[in-house]
């Protein structure tokens, strides 16, 4: 789990929830440790823990060359249909684009 993009996301998580946003982060980690990471860094999304990746697999969003999520997100609408996802390494420098993909899922 990328803290630092974590942390990124935090800062600018206002702008996405007021467009009606749900923020939450999947991870591989037991719920322990994300609850420890959630502390630590005073997040106030939760972060779901996901070790056999049950979720993490069918949205796509299972590292190629390794065993465990990578870095990205997946938007959903109010329908359950995935209008975006993207894998991206760097998605707290880049809140913009999501929030662009959180707008056009209002839409």
């Amino acid at each position: 789990m990328c803290t630092t993009q974590l942390v990124k996301l935090q800062r600018r998580l206002d702008e996405l929830t007021s467009e009606g946003a749900a923020v939450f982060a999947v991870s591989i980690d037991t719920p322990e440790h994300a609850q420890k990471v959630v502390q630590q860094f005073g997040l106030t999304f939760p972060i779901l823990s996901d070790p056999e990746m049950r979720v993490i697999r069918p949205y796509g969003m299972k590292g190629e060359r390794m065993e465990m999520a990578d870095l990205g997100y997946v938007v959903i609408d109010r329908e359950g249909h995935i209008r975006a996802k993207r894998i991206d390494r760097e998605f707290g420098d880049r809140v913009e684009l999501l929030l662009h993909h959180v707008r056009q899922a209002k839409a």
